[in-house]
Parts: structure tokens; C-alpha cells; sequence
């Protein structure tokens, strides 16, 4: 007779093998999948309702030899810091994609951002962020903004907010444009030490509706222990009056290593 102890001891290993055989499944088909990103979710790694400091470091990477040299990669450090009344983050991503020894893309984003916890469910904050040659779109894009992230439940929040965006494009033109920014983050446990995240962005101009940006982000996040993860990631990203040399969607599909440090 088979005991409750050996039946749990048997689903345990059935769920390990599960795990580990969708994660080398998902590796042999899909390895055009590690690219260099072009957006970050920075709702990604997010230690919120956790008090102290974290840090984490995130890699993906391709190689491609043959008829073909292909070198992509991207790297990302985050750092958060939360005390009982505010919490703090600051991500700093480098990515950068060369073919035949040729840099096509080589791209960096700077983020950080500050929310001010209360006993009500609208919590304010302010962010800024710098991001250099994105999707070969823009020189540079630099963004101030400021609002209030609303928590819907233990799960899912939203955003409401203003924000300064200044940009360069390639051919050095300069531009300016006050913006209402908006998003939506949900985190779906799919099975255990499997979640689901996406996050939505929405930033239409003030001044003009048909001027507006919008990203989709969503991951499956692989838990391997405490310390260690695998993501798949697809992120599609919308400029609806995008430069003229530019394309209005960009689209990436990554594969990504992160390991937590211990606190």
C-alpha cells in the first residue's frame, strides 16, 4: 500500500520533471529567443511589502557563428531599498547587438523611482529615467514624471500620473512633450515557483491624442531556488508618430538569467 508520504514524494518529482523538462524544451526551440532588449519591465524583480535592501543582476545573451556572426547581449543590475514609508529602486540596463564584428545596436537605460507608502491605497510617487539610442528610434529620451501607483489587490496595482519627456532623434532634432502616463501590472502564480507577469503602458500626449506610446511587457518566470530564475519575455512597444526614419512597433523576445543577492 502506497502511503500519503509516498504520494506527495511522487507529485513532488513528477511536478520537478515537468518544470525541468518545459524549461529544455523551451531552450532547443526557442533559442532565437535571447535577444537584446529594447524596454524593461520595471515592475519585473519589484520587492514590494518587503522591508530592506535588495540587489539583483540580470543577463541574456546570443552568439551565432557560421555563414553569420551574431553577438547580442544585454545586462541589467537593480538595486532596491524599502523602509515602512517609502520604497526605492534604481535600475541601470547596457545592451548591445554586433553582426560580423559590427555594433548595429548599442543601447542604455538608467531608472529610478520613489513611492511614498501610506495607510490608503494610493501611494505617490515620482521617477526619472534616461535612455540612450533605443530600437535605433531616438538619440536619447529623457523622462521626469510624477503620480500615484493604486493598489487593486495582493497582486495586481495601477498607475496614474504626469510626465516631461524630452527627445533626440537620430538626426539630432530635438522635441518636447508633456505626456499622461498610465499603466497596469498583474503577477499570476501559475503553478508553483511559476508566475506569469505583464505589465501595460499607456502615455498619450496632452496636447494631442493621436500622439501617444503604449508597451505590452509579460514574462513566464521559471524559479529555480531562492537565489535564481529564468524568464522568457515578449515586449511590444507602440510610438503612434514615431521619427521619420522609424518604424511605430518594435517587438523582442528575450530569454533572461537573474540571480538575487542575499540581503
Amino acid at each position: 500500500m502506497i502511503t500519503i508520504y509516498e504520494r506527495e514524494m511522487f507529485h513532488n518529482f513528477l511536478k520537478s520533471y515537468r518544470l525541468r523538462f518545459l524549461l529544455l524544451l523551451l531552450t532547443v526551440i526557442f533559442p532565437q529567443w535571447v535577444a537584446a532588449q529594447g524596454i524593461v519591465n520595471i515592475e519585473d524583480m519589484r520587492r514590494e511589502g518587503q522591508i530592506g535592501a535588495f540587489s539583483s543582476l540580470s543577463l541574456s545573451f546570443m552568439g551565432k557563428r557560421g555563414n553569420d556572426k551574431r553577438d547580442n547581449y544585454t545586462i541589467q543590475a537593480r538595486f532596491d531599498k524599502n523602509t515602512a514609508d517609502i520604497d526605492s529602486f534604481f535600475i541601470v540596463q547596457k545592451s548591445k547587438m554586433k553582426r560580423n564584428d559590427m555594433v548595429m545596436a548599442d543601447s542604455s537605460m538608467l531608472h529610478g523611482r520613489v513611492v511614498f507608502k501610506n495607510d490608503s491605497k494610493y501611494d505617490p510617487e515620482i521617477f526619472a529615467q534616461q535612455t540612450k539610442n533605443p530600437f535605433l528610434r531616438y538619440h536619447q529620451r529623457d523622462i521626469l514624471g510624477a503620480g500615484a501607483r493604486i493598489t487593486l489587490n495582493d497582486h495586481a496595482r495601477i498607475g496614474l500620473g504626469l510626465l516631461t519627456e524630452n527627445e533626440e532623434d537620430m538626426n539630432a532634432i530635438k522635441t518636447r512633450t508633456e505626456r499622461i502616463t498610465s499603466y497596469f501590472h498583474d503577477d499570476y502564480e501559475v503553478a508553483e515557483n511559476i508566475d506569469f507577469n505583464v505589465t501595460m503602458y499607456y502615455q498619450p500626449s496632452i496636447d494631442s491624442t493621436k500622439d501617444y506610446k503604449a508597451s505590452i511587457l509579460g514574462s513566464f518566470d521559471f524559479k529555480i531556488n531562492d537565489n535564481f530564475k529564468i524568464s522568457f519575455a515578449y515586449n511590444t512597444f507602440f510610438d503612434s508618430m514615431p521619427p521619420a526614419t522609424a518604424k511605430k512597433r518594435d517587438e523582442t523576445l528575450t530569454t533572461k538569467l537573474t540571480y538575487y543577492f542575499q540581503k
